[in-house]
C-alpha cells in the first residue's frame, strides 16, 4: 500500500477535526455518539484532496471549508445558512443591515435567492418584481455564495441608496439588470371594503405588530356596515410576526390551537388565541396564491381548520420552519431550523405549501380582473365547498 502524502495528511487532519467535532457535538456543547461516519470523513477527506489539488485555479483552504459548511445547511433547507461572526451578531440580535430596503421577502430555490413576495408600494413592487423571480446578483455578487437571510440583509442600507440586481423573472430566457433606490418600508394598509351588500373583503398585506389590532377594529367596522359574509385577502402577504397571526386567527376562531409547533427534542407544543369570544362568525373565504408565506400560512391553515374557511386561489409558498441562531466556538455560527410549524389539524405544509379548496390562477389575459376576487365571490354566494383539512 502506498504511504499517504502529506497533503492527504493536512487534509485529513482538518477535515478529521472538523467532523468530529460537529459529531461529537461540540456546536451544541452535548456528548453526541454517532456510528458510521467514518466512511462519511474519508470521503469528504478525499473530495476536499482532489479539488485542493486538482481545481483549474489554487483553492485557500478556509475558501473550501466555508462552502462545505454552506452546502450542508442549505442542502437541509432554504432557511437554514452559515454566518460569518459579524452576521452572527446580527442576525441575533434581530438586527438589520439599514433602515431601508426593497420590500422583498426572500427564500432559496435552486440555489439562487428567489421573491417570495414584494410589499404594496415598495421599491421591488414598483420595478414588477413578483413571487417567484430570481435574484441572480446582488450588486454583482451571486445569490448563489448567500443564504436567504444573508441575501435580505444585502437588500437593505440607508434610505435613498441605490441597489444592483441581475434578475430572471418567471419563464424569461434573458436576465435583466435593474438598479433599484431603496425606501424606508411604510406599515401596509388593512384595507376594508364592501364589493356588494352584504359582503366584506378585508385586505391583511402583512403581520407585523399591530396590525391584530388593525384587522379587529375593520370586522368592526365592516359589521356595522352590514357585512355577513367575508373574503380575507392574504395574497402576498409574508408575514413575519407569528403572535399577530395568533390574535388574527383567534377573532375568527376563538379560544383555543390555532397551530402546532413540532420540536424533534421538545416534542410537539401549542399555539393558542387567547380566552376571548371570536369577533367574526360568519362565512368566510380566504384567498391565497404563491406569496403566501409564514406567519401568514399559519393564519391561513388555522382559519381553514378551526373557522371553517374556504381556501381560494393557489398553492401557498410553503415557508413553515422556526430558526435559532447558535454561535460556534470561533465567533461564527449557524442559523438552523429548529422546528416546524402544523395546522391545528397536525398537518405539515413545509416546502409545499397549503393547497386551495378552490383552484383558481391568475388570469395574465384578464387585464385589470381580478378572477380569483371574483371567484372568492362565487364561493361565499354558494355558501363554500367542502373543505379539507389544512
Amino acid at each position: 500500500m502506498m504511504p499517504m502524502d502529506r497533503g492527504r495528511k493536512a487534509m485529513l487532519a482538518v477535515s478529521s477535526a472538523l467532523v468530529a467535532f460537529v459529531l461529537l457535538g461540540g456546536v451544541l456543547g452535548r456528548s453526541l455518539a454517532v456510528e458510521g461516519t467514518y466512511s462519511f470523513l474519508k470521503l469528504f477527506n478525499e473530495v476536499l484532496y482532489l479539488v485542493r489539488n486538482n481545481y483549474v485555479e489554487p483553492v485557500k483552504d478556509d475558501a473550501l471549508m466555508e462552502g462545505a459548511y454552506r452546502g450542508m445547511l442549505e442542502a437541509l433547507d432554504p432557511q437554514s445558512e452559515y454566518l460569518s461572526a459579524a452576521e452572527v451578531h446580527l442576525a441575533a440580535s434581530g438586527g438589520r443591515s439599514g433602515p431601508a430596503d426593497l420590500g422583498l421577502v426572500l427564500s432559496k430555490r435552486r440555489g439562487y435567492a428567489v421573491v417570495v413576495s414584494a410589499m404594496e408600494d415598495s421599491p421591488g413592487r414598483k420595478a414588477g418584481l413578483s413571487t417567484g423571480d430570481v435574484i441572480l446578483t446582488v450588486d454583482g455578487k451571486s445569490t448563489m455564495k448567500m443564504g436567504a437571510w444573508e441575501a435580505t440583509q444585502a437588500l437593505q442600507g440607508k434610505p435613498g441608496s441605490t441597489v444592483r440586481l441581475n434578475v430572471l423573472r418567471g419563464t424569461e430566457a434573458r436576465s435583466e439588470d435593474m438598479s433599484l433606490v431603496r425606501k424606508t418600508p411604510a406599515r401596509a394598509a388593512v384595507v376594508a371594503t364592501l364589493p356588494e351588500p352584504g359582503t366584506g373583503v378585508l385586505k391583511v398585506s402583512s403581520l407585523l405588530e399591530g396590525d391584530a389590532e388593525r384587522v379587529r377594529k375593520s370586522l368592526a367596522s365592516l359589521k356595522t356596515q352590514g357585512a355577513r359574509k367575508l373574503i380575507i385577502d392574504l395574497r402576498a402577504n409574508a408575514g413575519s410576526r407569528m403572535e399577530e397571526a395568533v390574535k388574527v386567527a383567534g377573532f375568527f376562531a376563538g379560544a383555543g390551537v390555532v397551530a402546532q409547533v413540532a420540536d424533534r427534542k421538545a416534542g410537539n407544543s401549542e399555539l393558542t388565541a387567547p380566552a376571548s369570544p371570536a369577533v367574526w362568525k360568519g362565512p368566510l373565504v380566504a384567498i391565497v396564491d404563491g406569496g403566501t408565506a409564514g406567519a401568514a400560512e399559519v393564519l391561513a391553515a388555522a382559519l381553514r381548520d378551526r373557522a371553517g374557511a374556504s381556501l381560494v386561489g393557489e398553492k401557498t409558498w410553503g415557508m413553515g420552519t422556526l430558526q435559532k441562531v447558535i454561535t460556534l466556538p470561533a465567533g461564527d455560527g449557524i442559523r438552523l431550523s429548529v422546528a416546524k410549524y402544523l395546522s391545528p389539524a397536525g398537518k405539515d405544509w413545509n416546502g409545499t405549501g397549503l393547497s386551495p379548496d378552490v383552484a383558481q390562477a391568475k388570469d395574465a389575459e384578464s387585464g385589470t380582473e381580478d378572477v380569483q376576487m371574483k371567484k372568492a365571490l362565487e364561493v361565499l354566494r354558494q355558501d363554500g365547498p367542502q373543505r379539507q383539512a389544512a
